[in-house]
């Protein structure tokens, strides 16, 4: 005999929360692109910022790790990203899915 408990929601306690997306984003430094001959030198310590498009606030923030490297784990929705490029990018996050972006400093 199988029971199942079911409440007004419709049994969202046996559904798990759906999986975030990711925004990554790699700061490359030009000058080390052409010093070492390696299209990935990292920029370590550039700023990222994640802001929610309807009211600008900061909806995470962060810098490049050693290998110029930030990942933001973000709910499905759109969001403005800033240090990504010299203007804000428009960022559109589907569950699972990530996104990503090479950025090269000069």
């Amino acid at each position: 005999m199988v029971i199942l408990l079911a409440d007004g929601t419709g049994c969202s306690y046996l559904q798990g929360t759906p999986p975030n997306g990711k925004i990554s984003v790699q700061a490359v430094s030009w000058t080390l692109v052409k010093k070492l001959a390696e299209p990935n030198a990292g920029l370590s310590g550039h700023k990222v910022t994640i802001l929610n498009p309807a009211d600008r606030s900061v909806i995470a923030s962060g810098t490049t790790d050693n290998s110029g490297i930030i990942e933001f784990d973000v709910p499905d929705g759109t969001y403005t990203l800033l240090g990504a490029s010299d203007e804000p990018q428009s960022v559109q996050v589907q569950a699972g899915q990530t996104v990503n972006f090479k950025l090269v400093v000069h």
